[in-house]
């Protein structure tokens, strides 16, 4: 699909296998479009607003959303290294993540309730101070992700591996864990468990 930036929005718009540069900042809004195995890696998507659009096999490392609205957005099977989700508007932030990698990205302070983390890897992902109140991460590898004073209640750990968690300076009340997540709890105490 050939793609002219002419327009301030763009919707219901499909594009697929297209690297975005510079041009794509001509265009200040998407609704209910797909990007199918786009790159996007190093792009500058800021101050940008993106409403119920799906990501599919995407490469968006090193992206740059700073200020940009990313509400009701689907990323699957997307590689997205080092991307500092703390840094997008906070107003109606609302993603979903599915068999996607996100090792070294950012969710300092995010307000992530109910969000769903499933088949991703979150390997050295900074989640302190974050609200992931009942939020589930179904087969997430957690390898070195940070959870400092975070908000985890309810929060689904199960399937899920490389857990270390400090119940000490996170709310973890009614967490949900397999017996096989308990060593990642106790790390602290250097508990020989076996």
């Amino acid at each position: 699909m050939s793609i002219h930036y002419i327009m301030e929005e763009l919707v219901e718009q499909t594009i697929t296998k297209h690297t975005f540069t510079h041009e794509l900042k001509q265009v200040r809004e998407f609704y209910k479009c797909t990007f199918e195995q786009c790159d996007f890696q190093n792009a500058e998507l800021v101050d940008l607003i993106f409403t119920n659009c799906e990501f599919e096999s995407c490469n968006l490392s090193n992206v740059s959303l700073k200020g940009t609205q990313l509400d009701h957005v689907v990323f699957n099977d997307c590689k997205m290294l080092g991307v500092h989700f703390n840094e997008c508007s906070s107003f109606s932030f609302h993603v979903k993540f599915n068999n996607s990698v996100l090792d070294y990205s950012s969710f300092f302070e995010r307000n992530m309730k109910r969000f769903q983390f499933e088949q991703c890897s979150l390997q050295y992902v900074d989640f302190e101070r974050a609200n992931l109140q009942l939020a589930v991460f179904k087969h997430a590898n957690l390898l070195n992700a940070r959870f400092v004073q975070c908000n985890l209640e309810g929060c689904d750990f199960r399937y899920s591996i490389n857990i270390h968690l400090d119940p000490e300076v996170n709310r973890m009340k009614k967490s949900k864990f397999g017996q096989e997540q308990l060593p990642g709890l106790l790390l602290k105490y250097q508990l020989d468990i076996g």
